[in-house]
């Protein structure tokens, strides 16, 4: 029987309300199905197996070869077909609420970011998926964590992607610089060793800023909420600008126009040798070694630490069913499917997608493909990134991104800049009956 295992530390029920809390604004209206035909299974496996399945999938098959390898050994192993509606990525959330809030059936599975499943839930939009404690195990706690609700798995893990820190070891060398920076200090030490022909300090903002924050927040023995679902940052927000991010800007070791800087730019700057150091997303360490770097090029590393720890954010996507399909059964058996560490394994070495299941890094295809020490940086992050999963989740980060931004440019205050944030979210939660 499924979803028996209750990992999960937050009691979604009791800390919301009912699913589906009247009065929600999120997601230009993301309120529960006006007449209650939300999700009421329990996630077991009733009714028929259906012949085919509608996936929408976040982009074009053809950037995700990958998901396109898994989807084609579904269906020779179960004899279900899925019709892929290949949706861009900036417009799925959207495409998904409209369906769901008119009730409809059109789509089946999806697969998207952990961070989507609160107002989802809540909204009574998704169907829990029944997965076993045997398929669960497989995933670190951590994850378990992201997708469970009241004891419920709503999102089958699918493709890894967290933080990663990366650097040049070839351009180290070249410096002097025997070792990479373990902690925050270290790194505002690079600016007595780094020449002026490199950034000594990249990562992506743009677009990322909150992801990023929230990882530095953590690294400071901070976090974003307490257990009542009331914002606490911003005294460890600060301590992130005013100890880290701020000096960091004043001894130059940021890339100029950072805060222009979309993963895109970053991973092409990194790839092209203008960093000499880099917090990049998993993949890129993949990626730069598929674009030309050598093995002994790249060098790999545990996040520097900061006050507190190493943490570095978690970013998996995994699929999902949709409460209102028709199909629901083999539309759970897809779900379960694409987080198999064999599909798992498929994707990490079709395109590159780190595992989100940790015995993958010992499959020997996986081993031949990457390097012991970026195989061990992988796995050692998979464990140990954290995440929040939070009500109002567009909203907040809103919220945050205009606030941390001046501070990051210099344009504000960090703490003044903090608090009016954390007093913002505090009447938006209050406004919806959040606290």
């Amino acid at each position: 029987m499924g979803d028996k295992y209750n990992h999960t530390r937050r009691r979604f029920v009791q800390a919301t309300g009912t699913l589906g809390i009247a009065g929600t604004t999120a997601l230009a209206g993301c309120t529960s199905s006006k007449d209650g035909k939300g999700s009421k299974s329990d996630g077991s496996d009733d009714g028929e197996m259906a012949d085919k399945i509608v996936f929408f999938n976040a982009g074009s098959l053809k950037d995700d070869p990958g998901t396109e390898k898994n989807i084609k050994r579904f269906e020779d192993e179960t004899g279900i077909t899925v019709d892929v509606n290949e949706v861009p990525w900036s417009n799925l959330k959207t495409t998904l609420i409209t369906q769901w809030r008119n009730e409809g059936s059109k789509v089946d599975a999806f697969n998207g970011p952990t961070w989507w499943l609160a107002d989802f839930v809540a909204a009574d939009w998704l169907e829990p998926l029944g997965l076993s404690d045997s398929h669960m195990g497989k995933f670190p706690e951590n994850l378990q964590n992201l997708v469970t609700f009241d004891g419920k798995t709503y999102m089958a893990p699918q493709i890894g992607k967290w933080g990663n820190f990366l650097y040049d070891k070839q351009y180290f060398e070249k410096q002097g610089i025997s070792s990479p920076p373990d902690t925050w200090d270290d790194v505002l030490a690079l600016g007595d060793k780094v020449g002026n022909d490199k950034s000594g300090f990249g990562f992506t903002w743009a677009n990322k800023d909150v992801f990023m924050f929230k990882q530095f927040l953590w690294q400071a023995g901070g976090q974003l909420f307490n257990d009542k679902h009331e914002p606490v940052f911003a005294d460890k927000g600060a301590t992130v600008f005013d100890d880290f991010l701020t000096p960091l800007r004043k001894k130059g070791l940021l890339p100029s126009g950072i805060q222009s800087m979309n993963e895109g730019n970053v991973g092409d700057a990194f790839v092209g040798g203008k960093f000499a150091t880099v917090e990049g997303w998993t993949p890129l360490g993949s990626r730069a070694l598929n674009e030309g770097w050598k093995k002994d090029r790249l060098g790999i590393a545990k996040p520097p630490k900061g006050p507190a720890s190493r943490a570095t954010f978690q970013d998996t996507n995994g699929v999902a069913v949709s409460a209102f399909s028709k199909r629901k059964k083999a539309a759970k058996k897809f779900a379960e499917f694409m987080s198999t560490p064999e599909s798992c394994k498929t994707d990490m070495v079709v395109e590159g997608n780190p595992a989100a299941i940790p015995e993958v890094y010992e499959d020997e295809e996986v081993k031949k493909k990457y390097p012991k020490e970026l195989r061990a940086n992988m796995k050692y992050n998979l464990k140990n990134a954290k995440s929040e999963v939070y009500r109002l989740q567009p909203q907040v980060d809103d919220i945050l991104s205009s606030n941390i931004t001046p501070v990051f440019l210099g344009k504000k205050d960090a703490k003044s800049a903090l608090s009016k944030a954390q007093e913002d979210i505090t009447s938006l939660y209050k406004k919806n009956k959040v606290l």
